[in-house]
């Protein structure tokens, strides 16, 4: 008798065992479920260790830039060209939205309270303009003018926003001439200095950056702290036809580019139109949204 039950407890021990894995795994998903359902709706915790549901991260949100579907490196780094030369850090505010599933929810109202945030991230308070000062920061609501492309409006993004054939060519116009106007200028700013200066001519607009990047004394990290100063009202800019390094005066067109592509567009279509054009979350296809920070080191 005992030993048919020694036996009987053998063969059942591991049928137990079994029965009891899969109930811990259906108590523990069906745990996770609860917190999944009762999370949504819910702000996200902070920096959590690992996320189980929702998208993945946006460049916007911190992750490493990625290439969008059909672009190669160099469409990549035409996005992010001022980044990679600089060495700053994506924005944590979007540089860019998918207009396709979230332009039927966006409501003209939720687009004007947008375009009021991103205003209001790039005009920030006083006290919040030194602290950007102290960290060196520069926020930039800019056309896409730093690369080897000109920056185009897309099918999708003139439809969103409901840009006529002769609205949309004005703004292509101002895309096309300002860019050719940055081009030019870091054309000029390669030659001077370049061991070659007839090299310029052969080269793309981000290969005489990455040359004038790798010249000791470029310009760049002390440009970026000047700005930042002269934002919070801490230092006075330099008078009109200073001399420049070259990293500076690339930095500084960049810097400007905002303003300048919304005041050539007022001229075109209207300051309310302009402004959109600038702000809105759906003008994502020509437009970015960039913080670059760090400041210079000592020498």
């Amino acid at each position: 008798m005992a030993d048919r039950t020694s036996t009987t407890s053998q063969r059942t021990s591991p049928l137990s065992l079994a029965l009891v894995s899969v109930l811990s795994a259906l108590l523990a998903l069906g745990a996770y479920q609860i917190r999944a359902r009762l999370s949504k709706g819910h702000p996200a915790l902070p920096a959590p260790a690992l996320q189980s549901e929702g998208p993945e991260p946006t460049e916007a949100q911190g992750a490493m830039p990625r290439a969008r579907p059909g672009e190669n490196c160099d469409a990549l780094r035409a996005r992010y060209t001022l980044q990679c030369v600089i060495g700053a850090a994506p924005s944590t505010v979007a540089s860019d939205v998918s207009l396709g599933a979230s332009r039927a929810a966006r409501s003209p109202q939720s687009e004007a309270k947008e375009i009021a945030e991103a205003f209001a991230w790039l005009h920030p308070t006083k006290d919040q303009l030194a602290d950007l000062a102290r960290r060196c920061e520069v926020r930039l609501i800019s056309p896409e003018i730093a690369g080897n492309e000109v920056p185009a409006v897309n099918d999708e993004g003139a439809k969103a926003l409901s840009l006529s054939s002769n609205k949309r060519t004005e703004l292509d116009q101002t895309l096309r001439q300002m860019h050719q106007s940055f081009v030019d200028s870091v054309r000029q700013a390669y030659t001077d200095g370049a061991t070659d200066p007839s090299k310029a001519s052969s080269l793309s607009v981000e290969q005489m950056m990455d040359d004038i990047q790798e010249r000791p004394n470029n310009g760049f990290d002390p440009a970026r702290q000047r700005v930042a100063m002269e934002r919070a009202g801490m230092a006075t800019p330099p008078a009109a036809g200073a001399d420049l390094l070259p990293g500076e005066r690339i930095f500084r067109l960049s810097a400007g580019s905002g303003d300048d592509f919304e005041r050539r567009l007022a001229d075109r279509l209207g300051a309310d139109r302009a402004h959109q054009l600038r702000y809105s979350p759906l003008a994502g296809s020509w437009t970015s949204r960039v913080a670059q920070s760090g400041c210079p080191t000592p020498q």
